[in-house]
């Protein structure tokens, strides 16, 4: 791998993407690269069915107010956790599939690294939720690299 000029992290706002993002520092600092820091959301699993009589309520008010909440985080964490990265740019993404949108964004920006976190379920859970992480290290242009949580358990047999 050569030398990411351009780092995207996926975040979620979870204890791992903030793992996520120190290893973004890490390696911005050490490359001088650009940190593309992005977050996806879908409001529309939360919206009251009767919204949906009208897109515009939904166009104006949530998905706005989302955006600025989303926004005013994302702020916070990257000033906290990427204090010394040159190049900051933050972006929030409406999309069903945080993977599939994650993947289009390292193709759009020509990302040289993608980096996320895992939350390492397995099982059902996995199943049901599905892993973005995954869904990325099998689709992205570029090399990625998951972080994992700090846990002092070890993995039970056949996880």
């Amino acid at each position: 791998m050569d030398q990411p000029q351009t780092i995207l992290v996926g975040t979620d706002f979870s204890d791992i993407s903030d793992e996520a993002l120190r290893a973004a520092a890490l390696y911005a600092r050490t490359f001088n690269s650009r940190v593309l820091v992005t977050h996806v959301f879908d409001p529309t699993p939360n919206v009251p069915p009767v919204v949906w009589s009208r897109p515009d309520l939904l166009e104006r008010s949530i998905r706005v107010e989302i955006e600025d909440a989303i926004r005013e985080t994302l702020t916070g964490k990257t000033a906290e956790l990427l204090k010394g990265v040159s190049e900051v740019e933050l972006s929030v993404i409406q999309h069903p599939s945080p993977g599939r949108a994650l993947v289009e964004m390292a193709e759009d920006e020509g990302a040289d690294l993608v980096i996320l976190g895992s939350h390492g379920r397995s099982g059902l859970s996995r199943a049901f939720l599905g892993s973005v992480a995954e869904r990325v290290v099998r689709h992205a242009p570029c090399p990625v690299l998951v972080v994992r949580g700090r846990c002092d358990n070890k993995p039970k047999d056949g996880e």
